[in-house]
C-alpha cells in the first residue's frame, strides 16, 4: 500500500480550512508502506497460527465433582484392597486344609470347620476393614483427583488464552494505510460539511436581501 492510499476514499477533492490544510498535508506524506507489508506478514502468521487452535483442546468450564465420581473412587480403592486380600487367604485356606488333611481330621469334623471358620473370620475381618479404608483412601484419591482436574483445566485455558492473546498481539499496530486513509477521509469529510453549511448560509443572507 502506498502513500497515495487515501485516494480510495476519494480525499483530495475539497480545501478544509485552517490547521486541517497542514494536517492533511502531513497525513498525505506519511509513508506506511513498511507497516503495512510488516503488518501482512503478521496478519499472514495470525491467521496460520489460528489454524493450530482447532488442534487444541477447548476451553473447559467445569470439572466432575459429582458423587457418582467419588463412589468410582472409592470402588476402585476397595478392589485394590480385595485384589491383595484373596490371594493371601485363599492360600492360607489352601494350606490349612492340607495340614488337617494330613493330621487325619476329616472335612466336615467340627475340629476342620473352627480351623477353617477361624481363617474365614479373620478374611472377612479384613475385608470389613479394607471396606472402611476405602471409604476414607477413595474419599482423599477423589478429592486429589478433583484438586488434579482443576489444576488442569486452569493450566489448558490459560496455555489457549495465551496462544490467542499471542495470535491478536500480531493483528495489534498504531497505523495502518486503511487507518491513514481513514483520517484523511474523515478531516475531509469534516472540512466538506462545514463548506456547505457556509454556502447554504451564504445562500440564506443572499434570500433575505432578495426579499
Amino acid at each position: 500500500m502506498s502513500k497515495s492510499v487515501g485516494k480510495i476514499f476519494g480525499v483530495g477533492s475539497m480545501s478544509p480550512y485552517g490547521y486541517e490544510t497542514n494536517y492533511m498535508n502531513y497525513l498525505r506524506g506519511y509513508d506506511t508502506s513498511n507497516y503495512d507489508k510488516t503488518l501482512k506478514n503478521m496478519t499472514v502468521s495470525a491467521y496460520d497460527m489460528s489454524g493450530n487452535l482447532n488442534a487444541m483442546p477447548e476451553y473447559q468450564f467445569g470439572v466432575d465433582y459429582s458423587d457418582s465420581a467419588r463412589q468410582r473412587a472409592e470402588k476402585a480403592t476397595y478392589q485394590s484392597y480385595v485384589d491383595k486380600l484373596n490371594p493371601q487367604y485363599q492360600q492360607q485356606l489352601d494350606d490349612m486344609q492340607n495340614r488337617l488333611v494330613n493330621q487325619g481330621i476329616p472335612v466336615g469334623s467340627d475340629a476342620y470347620n473352627r480351623a477353617m471358620g477361624e481363617i474365614q473370620n479373620s478374611m472377612n475381618n479384613a475385608l470389613n476393614q479394607a471396606a472402611y479404608q476405602s471409604v476414607l483412601s477413595g474419599q482423599d484419591m477423589y478429592s486429589q483427583s478433583l484438586a488434579d482436574n482443576i489444576s488442569a483445566a486452569g493450566f489448558n485455558n490459560n496455555a489457549r488464552q495465551s496462544y490467542i492473546d499471542q495470535i491478536k498481539s500480531l493483528l495489534d499496530g498504531s497505523v495502518s494505510g486503511y487507518d491513514n486513509a481513514l483520517n484523511l477521509y474523515n478531516m475531509q469529510n469534516g472540512a466538506q460539511i462545514r463548506q456547505d453549511a457556509s454556502q447554504q448560509s451564504g445562500w440564506n443572507n443572499l434570500l433575505k436581501l432578495l426579499k
